[in-house]
Parts: C-alpha cells; structure tokens; sequence
C-alpha cells in the first residue's frame, strides 16, 4: 500500500468509507495509524460500521443456541409447587417470553450495538479531554478516529467467538479474565466484571490506541502513554459500574425476600 492509497489528493472528494485501511491497520499499525491521526476529518465511520455488523452476525449466531438452552432448561424454582397460581402462570409466562425472537435475537442484538458505540464514545472524549488537560492541541475527531480504527481487534474476538459457537454449539461462559474472580457480592462483582472485558483482543487495541495516541497528540511518549492507560482504566470501571450496581440491587432484593425471580 502506498502513501496515495492513505492520503486523499486535493480534487478527491471526502470519503466517508476507508476499507482499504481495514487490513493495514492490523498487519502495519504503526504507519496506519500515524496517517489515520493526522486526519482532521472524521473517519471513524468504518471501523464502527465493521463492528457492528460483525456483533450483529454474533447475536444471530449465538441465537439458536441460546433459544435452545432457554427450552430445554425445564428447573422449576425452589418451593413452585407452593407458589399461588398467579405467580405459577407468570413465572411460566415470563419463562415462556424469554425464548421469543425479542430476548433472542432483539434486545441482545440492540445491547450489542449500544455497547460499540457507547464504549467508544465514551472512550474517545474521555481520550481527547486527558491529552488536552496535559497539553495537547489534537482535535477531538482525531480521538474519535485513533479509538475507532483501533478498536477493529474486538471484531476479530466476535468473528473468533462465532467460531466457537458453531463449533461447540454452546454459548461462551466467563469471557476474558472474569474466571480469575468469583462474583460474590461487593467489590468481587465488579472486579469480575471488569475483568471480564479484558482479554487479547482487548489488550491488542490498547496497544494500538499507544502506537497512535503519541503522533495524534504531539506530546512525550511516557505522558502520552501515561494518560491513555489512566482513560482505558477510567473507561472500565465506568463501563463495570452496571453489573456491580445490578448485583447490590440483586442481593437486596434476595435479601428482603421482594420478588421471586430477578433479571
């Protein structure tokens, strides 16, 4: 690939679509993303076009499977049989919607998708207002850029994942390090969650986030570096915030004996 195929000449139109940068950014990051962060114009639309495609192919992968598991599980709740029969017929209900096509395939697929575009729109403010604060003069669509196209490793965990799937026929349990951790309430919950978003793909867009935080800002490489790893920490934590706040919510209820299932 040459320069020409990077750079946009003067009487080229903008392009809103780079798939020719797809590959060079995996296999020559260090090039790729040098000249994707000296764009002034955004250019995050394929990267983010790419994953979401890709998670939505994962949820229909992953759908029959779990529809699957969703039928076959007949487990009653401790004490049904003591149960009123209004709370019989919903727990059945509730049971029965969870195998629909909303719970299968739906609500997974527009939380797939809402993760993509939160994450990375939390990611790269979170970026663009760190490196500002310690000096840089970057704009915040070069951020919006450099964390677009070096998050394109978590679409290779959803092809890799899809893989599994097909292969196993069964749904992948404790992803990333979560299995390190046992969720039992407190701080374990959400070191579990947190962890559970670390593994080698995720570490592999760290390490392109650092090949092109440094061109893009124009500072040090230690204070470049520096405040990337604190904004992907920051971003974690935000993002384990919600399963450590459903697990306090989930034990109070159990506690209180309120309610006869949880979600």
């Amino acid at each position: 690939m040459t320069d020409i195929e990077l750079d946009e000449t003067p009487q080229e139109q903008p392009r809103r679509l780079h798939f020719e940068w797809l590959l060079p950014t995996l296999i020559s990051p260090r090039r790729t993303l040098t000249a994707i962060a000296s764009k002034e114009k955004a250019v995050w639309l394929t990267p983010l076009l790419v994953l979401s495609i890709l998670a939505i192919v994962l949820v229909l992968i992953a759908g029959p499977v779990r529809q699957q598991m969703t039928q076959t599980d007949g487990t009653l709740p401790e004490g049904f049989e003591y149960w009123s029969m209004e709370q019989q017929q919903a727990y059945l209900q509730t049971t029965q919607s969870t195998s629909g096509p909303m719970f299968v395939y739906v609500f997974p697929a527009l939380g797939a998708l809402l993760g993509i575009w939160i994450n990375w729109l939390l990611l790269s403010i979170l970026l663009h207002l760190g490196l500002t604060m310690v000096g840089s003069r970057s704009s915040s669509a070069a951020s919006f850029n450099l964390v677009g196209w070096a998050s394109l490793p978590l679409g290779l965990r959803s092809i890799v994942q899809g893989i599994a799937i097909l292969s196993t026929h069964s749904l992948i349990q404790g992803q990333g390090l979560s299995g390190f951790v046992t969720p039992a309430g407190g701080f374990s919950t959400f070191a579990s969650a947190l962890l559970g978003f670390v593994d080698i793909y995720f570490l592999w867009m760290v390490a392109l986030l650092l090949i092109g935080v440094r061109p893009m800002s124009h500072l040090s490489r230690a204070k470049a570096w520096t405040v990337t790893l604190f904004i992907v920490l920051l971003t974690l934590a935000l993002r384990s915030l919600p399963a450590f706040i459903a697990g306090q919510l989930g034990g109070l209820l159990n506690g209180s004996g309120g309610g006869f299932f949880f979600f």
